[in-house]
């Protein structure tokens, strides 16, 4: 007997016992640490995510419309809940029944996670895809609004613009320099997952607001620059050239009507580009030895310092040595005793280094840093390039001689038509832009901030300049077929050797440049155009003279400008 009441009693002990633990392990779960199992608990049946702000359109102009060229549309962000799925291989089966294309092996990977309530399975689904998944009636399945950047205009000034990457943010041109103006401010929010994701699309508490991103309106004007880049693919398809790509400026404030290059891409489309290297802007990323535009550089220099006059002669001898490397005129053919207006007329490199000797390397050097390519330009778009001046920091003869003729120095084809800008308004180097205004979403709106204009040469030099390239137009281009009746136009063509990139000198190939603004006494348009290794084509007065032309006269007509010369089509009436 004494032997079952000690058992009792035993046993009693440790069931006593047992229940002690217990109760003290709820005391420690439900008193003690009830802030840290009740926080466990939301975060899985809650979910916090971040509310993205809109992204700014960037808006070109035709005339007084506005029109984006790069603008946000509204697609889908793709998301399940693992815990209401029943069949994984099941529901992959009928997601990829509809369009959508997913990794198998991570989608199984995703909505395996039996204990996860949010899964993103895919970003930027399109309107047109979600409908059909829904029409499936999943349970699991929740849309959010996610916009995708869309370019409605394809390819139009594409290296000017750029592109929106996979993580969204800008990638290259126009969207990477405002891409923090453009993206606006991001939000975040907090939703309650405890009835499935399809209350995220109804549930939110907002944490933070967001705010949609400003709008970046051009300078560029659609019509214009339609027009320059039909004319660059026509020229490069004749020529079967490597590349083309041509500016159009108002010389006298810097505004830019028109900045094309080709080959260009489809920033839709980008991540199925193979080469990277096309979403470069070459008009501010390359630099390019222009050749004979800029001998009337050289020549407004000498003109300005008085180290030449407009009648004065010199001897053309066709070919000299200097500094044991024989230059010569592109013909090799002595002028003799010619006008220093036939440097330009005849493109005569002979003339051209005449000039420099006259005007002396410390000024010529002088003046080309001044006519600014040994700066940035500041225009608001990424990596661009500064020139190389550095050959005419050398003490040989040869360096400046052959720099009088545009060889031996490079510059971007936008700090070329800002130094050439100088010779038609009056003298002055302007800064270029393109980006008009920016317009802020709380209804603000920052207008671009030019820098006043430089004086770099006399206003009677740029008079004098201007008249010697009418003359060139007049009499010399295209055998005097070049000119555009009723206007005065002054232009300048240029050839140039391209530099061997495997070794020291030039290759075989050429770029073909051209320049021309007008009316060139009151000039509104300066055009720029390049053409990088044409084919079957000798000297830029052929390939790029009739380009030039019709891009004038668009101008002129696009654009309503009086004819400065109205004697000429009176003259042609019958």
């Amino acid at each position: 007997m004494k032997t079952i009441n000690a058992r009792i009693s035993v046993l009693s002990s440790v069931v006593a016992v047992f229940f002690i633990v217990i109760i003290g392990r709820l005391f420690w779960l439900q008193v003690m640490n009830n802030d840290l199992f009740e926080a466990r608990a939301d975060r899985q049946q809650s979910i916090t995510g971040t509310l993205k702000g809109k992204r700014g359109d960037i808006v070109v102009h035709e005339k007084q419309r506005i029109y984006p060229v790069a603008t946000t549309k509204d697609d889908w962000l793709f998301t399940i809940n693992p815990k209401l799925v029943d069949n994984v291989e099941d529901l992959y089966q009928k997601f990829t029944s509809v369009g959508l294309v997913l990794d198998k092996e991570e989608f199984l990977l995703k909505a395996g996670k039996i204990n996860d309530p949010y899964e993103v399975m895919q970003h930027h689904v399109p309107n047109s895809i979600k409908k059909k998944i829904e029409e499936l009636a999943i349970k699991s399945v929740a849309f959010e609004l996610e916009p995708g950047r869309f370019y409605p205009a394809g390819d139009f000034a594409s290296q000017t613009i750029g592109f929106v990457g996979a993580d969204g943010t800008g990638q290259y041109g126009l969207e990477r320099f405002y891409n923090k103006e453009l993206s606006g401010e991001d939000g975040s929010f907090s939703g309650d997952a405890s009835a499935g994701t399809r209350l995220l699309l109804f549930g939110k508490n907002l944490i933070d607001q967001n705010s949609d991103g400003a709008s970046v309106h051009l300078t560029i004007d659609a019509g214009v620059e339609s027009f320059l880049v039909s004319s660059l693919k026509d020229t490069l398809e004749k020529y079967d050239a490597r590349s083309a790509g041509g500016i159009i400026i108002n010389p006298k404030t810097g505004k830019i009507l028109a900045f094309a290059s080709i080959p260009s891409y489809d920033p839709n489309i980008y991540s199925k580009e193979k080469d990277p290297a096309v979403f470069q802007n070459p008009l501010v990323e390359s630099l390019f030895e222009m050749g004979s535009v800029i001998k009337p550089l050289t020549i407004a220099a000498a003109l300005d310092a008085g180290s030449i006059q407009p009648a004065d002669t010199y001897v053309d001898t066709g070919k000299r040595t200097i500094d044991g490397r024989t230059i010569e005129n592109y013909d090799g053919v002595a002028r003799g005793r010619v006008a220093i207006q036939e440097i330009l007329s005849q493109s005569l490199n002979m003339g051209a280094v005449y000039v420099m000797e006259q005007l002396g390397k410390d000024k010529m050097r002088q003046y080309f840093n001044n006519y600014g390519f040994a700066e940035k330009t500041n225009i608001d778009l990424p990596n661009e390039a500064t020139g190389n001046l550095k050959n005419l920091e050398s003490s040989r003869l040869i360096e400046y001689a052959t720099a009088s003729f545009g060889q031996g120095i490079s510059m971007t084809p936008l700090a070329l038509a800002r130094a050439l800008s100088s010779l038609g308004n009056g003298g002055f180097l302007v800064t270029p832009y393109i980006v008009e205004e920016v317009k802020y979403a709380n209804g603000l709106t920052q207008e671009k901030k030019v820098s006043e204009p430089k004086r770099i040469l006399k206003e009677e030099t740029s008079k004098t300049i201007t008249r010697m390239l009418v003359q060139v137009v007049d009499t010399k281009l295209a055998n005097g077929h070049g000119k555009i009746p009723g206007y005065s136009v002054a232009a300048k063509t240029g050839t140039a050797q391209i530099a061997s990139s495997d070794r020291r000198g030039y290759s075989g190939e050429f770029i073909h440049t051209f320049f021309g603004y007008g009316p060139a006494y009151d000039p509104q348009f300066l055009v720029v155009l390049y053409l990088e290794k044409p084919q079957g084509i000798r000297y830029a007065s052929e390939s790029l003279t009739e380009p030039f032309r019709a891009i004038m006269k668009h101008l002129f007509s696009y654009f309503e400008v009086l004819p400065d010369r109205p004697q000429e089509l009176s003259d042609k009436q019958p």
